[in-house]
């Protein structure tokens, strides 16, 4: 099975400039807490909720003034659309990640993978018992 038939298309993005207030609204409007961070419609990183905790509250950093581009995570893991979702699990798993961004072939934001997705649509559950032991091995 293909990443595009499981994906989600329905992403919200936050631009590299806005404030960190602004990034915490959008996730608690939208009961997130991962956004691809876009500069020129170009992904330049992602930004957690854990991002906003870790590298703002706990350095005492102004929410207001402190922009999404200082605390975000700037190197993104990533995949193809295209590509099958056992790969996409290895990377999950390899990653110790729980959420991938899809790029289309032109390297376009298609969408997000999340662990959830594959959950609920992988056919193999030794293989998902695995990437599952993997990815949550690193927060033990």
């Amino acid at each position: 099975m293909k990443i595009s038939e499981v994906m989600n298309r329905d992403i919200a993005t936050i631009p590299a400039d806005a404030n960190l207030v602004e990034a915490a609204t959008m996730m608690r409007t939208r009961n997130i807490g991962f956004l691809p961070v876009l500069e020129q419609d170009k992904v330049v990183g992602v930004l957690t909720d854990r991002d906003i905790v870790i590298r703002s509250i706990c350095e005492e950093h102004n929410a207001l003034s402190t922009k999404v581009y200082d605390v975000m995570t700037p190197t993104p893991i990533w995949c193809y659309e295209d590509e099958v979702l056992t790969d996409a699990a290895q990377v999950l798993a390899g990653h110790h990640i729980r959420r991938l961004i899809v790029f289309d072939c032109n390297k376009k934001l298609a969408g997000l993978l999340s662990l959830d997705d594959l959950a609920a649509r992988m056919s193999s559950d030794r293989l998902l018992g695995s990437v599952l032991r993997q990815v949550t091995a690193q927060a033990a």
